[in-house]
């Protein structure tokens, strides 16, 4: 059986098809199953993972570095900050000091839109993007879909609304492709300064008040508000935004069964009430245990373009 997925790199959701999808949940599925605590499996043993963190961050980091120490990667971080960037080196320089360290596979987020396709189109190595501008992160579309899954069983038909600030949002853009290629039915509910102008090539239904969406959703996805990437005058107050677009316990218990997901960082008291964060149909730190097992996955399938590569 072919396992290898369609191209080696993943940079947008659209070089995923549907079975590549299905491939990564499958073997993230093997991973949940046979892992016990300090389970090392043998994928990329012998293969070398940089993580080129060009923005700052938490979960998608850790879980990308814990991901490839299961697999018994040989791992380099690289720290913009204490690198050589600081002082002036460019991108593609930087790239091929890394390079010729003899790296394999290159997990990057960076701040501007298109970087992880630039850097892929300059190497021969795999290039996975874990975040680029407000363009996409494909690797958390996948831990949010295959969570949904692994929830609900099937993503056809599932009705998914994402809340918040979609204009600024990678996640939301990821989200959107990939629950489009599974089959799901997509809401969005945010004010119209949060909304992108080309909303319409996404066949996506919009909804004017936070009640109608829940009251339309099986799950909804909740966005942060991304302050550093926002001009001034977009809102007109933070305080007017919770009131509208925030999720209160009064809300959410209106619809029991009702899903509740966020990819984090949560700011409890604007979004989402803390109160919430306990409850046994908000996902979110489910979220952040599938994302390790998923990024497993993919970096085991993508190992197999390296393991072809130094054969041949």
């Amino acid at each position: 059986m072919n396992d290898k997925l369609t191209h080696p790199y993943l940079l947008q959701v659209s070089d995923l098809s549907y079975d590549d999808i299905y491939k990564i949940f499958n073997r993230a599925k093997y991973f949940i199953d046979n892992y016990k605590a300090g389970t090392k499996f043998d994928d990329l043993k012998g293969i070398s993972v940089a993580l080129a963190f060009f923005e700052n961050s938490t979960r998608t980091k850790l879980s990308f570095d814990l991901a490839a120490k299961r697999l018994s990667a040989e791992i380099i971080n690289f720290q913009t900050s204490t690198s050589s960037l600081s002082k002036g080196e460019s991108l593609i320089d930087t790239l091929r000091t890394i390079e010729a360290m003899g790296v394999d596979i290159y997990v990057v987020r960076h701040n501007c839109s298109g970087a992880a396709q630039f850097l892929q189109e300059n190497t021969n190595g795999i290039i996975i993007n874990a975040g680029d501008g407000k363009h996409e992160h494909p690797t958390q579309a996948l831990l949010d879909t295959f969570t949904l899954y692994r929830h609900f069983g099937k993503l056809e038909g599932l009705r998914v609304c994402i809340i918040g600030d979609i204009l600024h949002s990678r996640v939301a853009r990821s989200d959107i492709a990939m629950l489009k290629i599974l089959g799901a039915e997509v809401g969005l509910c945010s004010p119209g300064t949060l909304i992108p102008r080309a909303k319409d090539i996404w066949d996506v239904t919009l909804f004017d008040t936070i009640e109608e969406g829940v009251a339309w959703a099986d799950t909804i996805i909740l966005l942060r508000l991304q302050r550093e990437r926002m001009e001034s005058g977009i809102l007109p107050s933070i305080r007017e935004y919770t009131k509208y677009y925030g999720v209160t316990l009064q809300l959410f218990s209106k619809k029991p069964g009702l899903v509740l997901m966020h990819p984090g960082p949560v700011n409890y008291g604007v979004e989402l009430d803390y109160e919430l964060s306990s409850y046994p149909n908000v996902l979110i730190q489910t979220q952040v245990t599938h994302g390790v097992f998923i990024r497993m996955a993919l970096l085991s399938l993508l190992g197999q373009y390296v393991k072809q590569s130094s054969k041949s």
